[in-house]
């Protein structure tokens, strides 16, 4: 029996309604969606991090007139490429005449890379949201060369956070009070826009997960041993912060193949739930093998380890949260993030941009020992020599100042600080054709 698709999209357009009825946190990456770009507009992210949110924003202050469709709806699952000409006739019966079209979730839609390419050839505007990098970024390969533009969106940053809560530029000491109670909710519940909605933030991040994980991957990975994908996604998210190898992962779970352990890891950075910042210096074979891995959200890691607000995990808490940052405003300063480790020195992070290496960056909870100041010092001098990088952080929890060693200086910032201004800082000047916007 044919599905009544102008009932569904009704239905989904009273939930748009809703939606579009709300006061959104203005984010950075909505002043890169351009909704009349002739090249798709495509935003992805973990799931419920609120891309469609900031899709509704773009399109809400762009005032046009727009179709949605949201196959994120359990009553399209199933729908074959057959039924995809149907959905856009039902768009237009329920919306009416309209030249920008939001898609919801594509990668739910079957042949979906097609039916988008052929409505970017008829002149229609789309903006697009995906839960999925790899699926995303190879279907558009194929079929999209350079008729698309990706924007990736992460769980709120602690400065949207803050403006969530109505807050303001910290000037008097009792905004720095209230900055830092701020960061310890933050670093507590993290950055999904839903979780201060809800009493219990550990279903929550249940539910996420199980989403994530059934619907993302063992259905649309077609895994054959989902509890070896359980115990991998266990173990990574146990780790966070840490350096991860394939091999040594794939003994410690007792599985005979590093391959399938590697598999399984892609599968979960391509879901967006963590990631892996490769060693600085190995050749690209090489990153695939060893790395260290992040949690998408501190809170959510947190969720799978167990881990309490004071125990021995702050250290890590701290880089993984740091590592967030970085992640987010990656594109807007337009840099790569790796970790350096070589003699005897290691360094959290290292920001390379253009072949050269930009910043560097060491993470510790607490310096107030001697022997942990100088390591991390230690550090950084001495890669910031090698690689002639004067731009030297050291990330701490409460501690301000700075060192200096012959030319060197090295910039000690408390993490409420850094996370305050760190969104200020200019990036590259962006390249286009002045008057020519969209071409």
């Amino acid at each position: 029996m044919k599905r009544d698709f102008v009932k569904i999209l009704e239905d989904q357009r009273e939930v748009l309604n809703k939606y579009l009825e709300r006061d959104y946190i203005d984010r950075a990456q909505v002043a890169r969606i351009d909704v009349d770009n002739p090249c798709a507009q495509i935003i992805t992210g973990i799931r419920r991090c609120g891309k469609s949110s900031l899709c509704h924003l773009a399109l809400k202050g762009s005032k046009v007139r727009f179709g949605y469709v949201d196959f994120d709806d359990e009553k399209l699952e199933g729908i074959s490429s057959d039924d995809l000409n149907d959905i856009l006739q039902a768009a237009y019966v329920v919306y009416g005449q309209f030249d920008h079209l939001f898609l919801d979730e594509v990668q739910d839609a079957p042949s979906w890379p097609l039916f988008v390419n052929r409505l970017l050839k008829g002149g229609m505007h789309l903006v697009i949201t995906g839960s999925n990098s790899h699926m995303l970024s190879s279907e558009l390969a194929t079929h999209l060369t350079g008729r698309h533009i990706p924007i990736e969106l992460t769980p709120f940053t602690f400065e949207e956070f803050r403006r969530y809560r109505k807050r303001s530029d910290p000037k008097t000491t009792r905004d720095f009070g209230l900055a830092r109670s701020d960061y310890e909710d933050y670093l507590t519940f993290g950055g999904f826009p839903e979780v201060y909605q809800q009493a219990d933030v550990r279903f929550y991040f249940k539910a996420l997960y199980d989403m994530i994980v059934r619907r993302d991957i063992v259905q649309r990975k077609n895994v054959r041993t989902p509890r070896l994908l359980s115990n991998v996604t266990k173990v990574a998210m146990e780790n966070f912060a840490t350096e991860v190898s394939c091999a040594k992962l794939a003994r410690q779970l007792e599985v005979s193949s590093v391959h399938v352990v590697q598999n399984y890891l892609g599968y979960l950075e391509e879901c967006f739930l963590v990631a892996l910042v490769p060693l600085y210096g190995r050749k690209a074979w090489e990153r695939t093998r060893i790395g260290k891995i992040y949690a998408v959200d501190v809170a959510l890691a947190t969720f799978f380890n167990g881990s309490n607000p004071g125990d021995d995990h702050r250290g890590r808490r701290l880089e993984n949260l740091v590592y967030q940052q970085l992640r987010n405003l990656r594109e807007r300063l337009d840099y790569s993030i790796y970790y350096l480790k070589e003699d005897r020195h290691e360094v959290d992070f290292l920001l390379e941009s253009g072949g050269r290496v930009k910043r560097l960056i060491q993470v510790s909870y607490d310096i107030s020992n001697p022997k942990t100041r100088e390591r991390e010092l230690a550090a950084l001098f001495a890669a910031g020599t090698k690689l002639n990088c004067k731009d030297l952080l050291l990330i701490t929890d409460h501690e301000n100042g700075e060192e200096k060693r012959g030319d060197l200086t090295v910039r000690i910032v408390d993490i409420v600080t850094w996370l305050l201004e760190s969104p200020k800082e200019k990036g590259p000047a962006p390249l286009g054709l002045k008057g020519r916007k969209g071409e």
